[in-house]
């Protein structure tokens, strides 16, 4: 999705289901919107990891995925208030540091450094 759908969205949800791709997290983080992660492949497994570390979702791994676990994720994250709390504190800390944009310039000055 487009970023500007992404955000028009996000405003009405109260969970994402992502397979933990950065972009999606961020997102998610940016709006306080816990997650259920199910990470593929490449880089979702650790970004799933730090999701669950930080309290902003839960992890269900692809090799356990079905309908109850799937299931019991969400109704987890969507009634134990914590994962909303700390979904809140993420967002604040991601809007302190200087949000997404400033995110995006730090990885893009990395890469250009890097050529």
């Amino acid at each position: 999705m487009y970023e500007s759908v992404n955000a028009a969205h996000s405003r009405y949800a109260n969970l994402v289901i992502t397979h933990a791709g950065m972009n999606t997290v961020m997102e998610s983080l940016s709006q306080a919107v816990p997650m259920v992660a199910i990470p593929i492949a490449i880089d979702q497994p650790g970004i799933a990891a730090r999701i669950a570390w930080t309290g902003v979702g839960k992890v269900v791994p692809l090799s356990r995925l079905g309908t109850p676990m799937l299931r019991e994720a969400i109704i987890e994250v969507l009634t134990q208030e914590s994962y909303q709390a700390n979904a809140a504190r993420s967002q604040q800390a991601l809007q302190e540091a200087g949000g997404v944009s400033r995110a995006v310039d730090i990885i893009e000055q990395a890469i250009s450094i890097g050529d």
